[in-house]
């Protein structure tokens, strides 16, 4: 978690006042208000929207029961306690038969969103796209491509124009491309082995240096060191007018995919949102292909069969507090890349085939902190996302299998906790970040305990939320209802 300190309060306090507003409130700071030593104070910030009020209190740790009785006493509908930095795990405070929530600052979007009952296909604060933005096509007399050109030529190197931006193209679209591999390493017998190029030619490489459009670092260590390419600013512009221009160069043919696929294309592509970056903006498109298994030493890696289960698929992928972008709500996210890895893998294998061949995708590795190779993936940049997200819709009814998709996925990543107050905890926490009504929850186990399956929900604070009595069953009855789920596109 964030560690956040006193002197970001005002931040905090401004940040709430514009999510309350984003959502139809209005809302402002230093509000008066009750408190609990008689008389007036304030509250840190208010919103009211028709009969519904809000009160958020800004605290930076400590005890938190003067606020929580401030907010009740004031009789807002829903009553929020932001710590900045919490000494302890404490979700809520009950006052006088009411529920105060303590949150974190990064939380209190999300239980908002919970308690207003924001449908998931509801944009975040901060989260959502320009609709229909104009393809800028580059004027090649006076863009970047042009400099570039124009220093090739002054040093006698015009012949090498294509190569060059074809290795800025693929440098830009990875974000971190191999250049150098090592080979002939050899430890044991003190043979320190030496670099071999990959990906782009080695003049290529030394083109894209002496114009300062990389920068290269050795990363890895043993068998995995290597030379790798990160585009700096002049190479991310670069970068960002070749991917422009192609998009524009092959816009008749995105758009007759878009006319035949565009809900497929939809799900994929948010389903393949990742980021470089926990937290922050810099997103991009990146799908599994395989993952990679050491064979020997770190010398050699296999690509592995995907895996085809749709349960292990489903509780694979993680939704945590930074692990989504924020462009759609956590469920959706966990439905798109579910459905993306599942039904419609093979359509999604073939749109990415077809985008590298136009140049806008290329086939590439995740790496483990260590770099070694973990997966083969395809990459593919944000502008090209940018483009199909604005003119495709979202499936109907997504947001109701986005619930139910979510539902599951709760109670699969609790049943493999052993730990009670662990499992509790994961529990609470992941029906935060997917905004999800414990109702949802709570039905499917009602059905799962009518079949013998599991219990009922446990509401016991100090226990885990349920018990699975049958695992052969409970995997099964997960199985099935996800796979229907996913039959719905």
């Amino acid at each position: 978690m964030t560690e956040w300190t006193f002197s970001d309060h005002n931040l905090i306090q401004k940040d709430v006042v514009q999510i309350l507003r984003f959502y139809g409130f209005t809302a402002q700071e230093e509000t008066p208000a009750r408190i609990p030593e008689g008389g007036y104070g304030r509250t840190d910030v208010v919103g009211k929207k028709g009969h519904i009020t809000i009160g958020v209190e800004i605290v930076d740790s400590g005890d938190v029961a003067r606020d929580a009785k401030k907010l009740v006493m004031n009789g807002y509908t829903y009553k929020y306690i932001i710590v900045l930095r919490p000494s302890k795990h404490v979700d809520k405070i009950l006052v006088d038969g009411e529920i105060v929530k303590v949150l974190d600052p990064t939380s209190f979007e999300h239980e908002l969103r919970r308690d207003l009952r924001i449908p998931p296909t509801h944009p975040y604060f901060r989260g959502g796209l320009q609709q229909e933005p104009e393809i800028e096509i580059e004027n090649i007399a006076s863009s970047i491509l042009q400099e570039i050109r124009d220093e090739l030529y002054d040093i006698g190197l015009e012949m090498y124009e294509k190569d060059v931006f074809d290795a800025l193209r693929r440098v830009y679209i990875s974000g971190e491309l191999q250049a150098e591999k090592r080979v002939g390493y050899n430890p044991a017998a003190r043979m320190p082995g030496e670099y071999q190029t990959v990906n782009i030619p080695p003049e290529v490489l030394a083109i894209l240096e002496k114009l300062q459009l990389v920068n290269t670092q050795r990363v890895g260590t043993g068998y995995s060191r290597k030379l790798v390419l990160f585009p700096n600013e002049r190479g991310r512009e670069a970068g960002h007018a070749i991917v422009t221009k192609t998009i524009s160069k092959y816009q008749d043919e995105l758009g007759r995919l878009i006319q035949n696929y565009g809900s497929q294309i939809w799900i994929v592509l948010m389903g393949s949102l990742s980021t470089r970056y926990p937290g922050q903006d810099d997103f991009y498109i990146s799908y599994p292909i395989n993952p990679m298994r050491k064979l020997y030493d770190g010398v050699l890696y296999k690509p592995e069969p995907y895996e085809k289960n749709p349960l292990k698929i489903m509780k694979s992928i993680y939704i945590g507090r930074s692990s989504y972008i924020r462009l759609t709500s956590p469920s959706i996210a966990l439905f798109t890349k579910f459905v993306a890895y599942t039904t419609l893998r093979d359509f999604a294998l073939s749109l990415f085939e077809e985008l590298e061949r136009f140049g806008l995708a290329i086939k590439d590795y995740l790496y483990d902190s260590r770099w070694h190779p973990i997966e083969e993936v395809y990459k593919a940049p944000r502008e090209l996302f940018e483009f199909f997200i604005s003119r495709t819709k979202e499936p109907p009814q997504l947001a109701y299998y986005a619930q139910k998709l979510s539902a599951y996925y709760v109670i699969a990543r609790v049943s493999e906790i052993v730990h009670a107050q662990t499992a509790r905890r994961t529990y609470e926490e992941l029906l935060q970040i997917l905004e999800l009504p414990e109702t949802a929850v709570a039905e499917v186990l009602a059905d799962m305990n009518r079949l013998g399956i599991t219990s009922r929900l446990v509401t016991r604070p100090d226990a885990a939320p349920f018990i699975v009595l049958n695992k052969k069953a409970f995997e099964k009855y997960l199985t099935d209802k996800i796979t229907e789920i996913a039959k719905y596109v």
